[in-house]
C-alpha cells in the first residue's frame, strides 16, 4: 500500500511545473510564473486522478503517457474552474 502513496505523491511533484506550464498554454495561451505553473500543476495532477477515479480507470501501472494525460487535463480543469469562479 505504502508503494502507491509514494507513486501518488512522487508523480505530481517531478511534472508539477511541466503540467502546469502545459495547461496555462491551453488554456490562456502564456504561462504564470514557475510558482504558479507548479501549483496548478501539483492540484491539476490531483484532480487528473480524481477524474481518472471517477471514469473508473485505474492509473497506477499504465504508463506515463496516461497518467501525464490525466495530469493535464486535470489542470486544464482546475484553470477552468478558477477562471468561472474569479472572472
Amino acid at each position: 500500500m505504502l508503494e502507491h502513496i509514494a507513486d501518488f505523491t512522487a508523480w505530481p511533484i517531478l511534472t508539477g511545473f511541466l503540467v502546469g506550464y502545459i495547461a496555462n498554454r491551453i488554456m490562456s495561451g502564456e504561462g504564470k510564473g514557475c510558482c504558479m505553473n507548479f501549483i496548478i500543476g501539483v492540484v491539476g495532477s490531483y484532480a487528473g486522478s480524481l477524474i481518472s477515479h471517477l471514469l473508473n480507470i485505474e492509473l497506477f501501472g499504465k504508463g506515463y503517457i496516461t497518467n501525464f494525460v490525466f495530469c493535464v487535463a486535470g489542470a486544464v480543469t482546475v484553470l477552468w474552474i478558477w477562471k468561472k469562479i474569479f472572472d
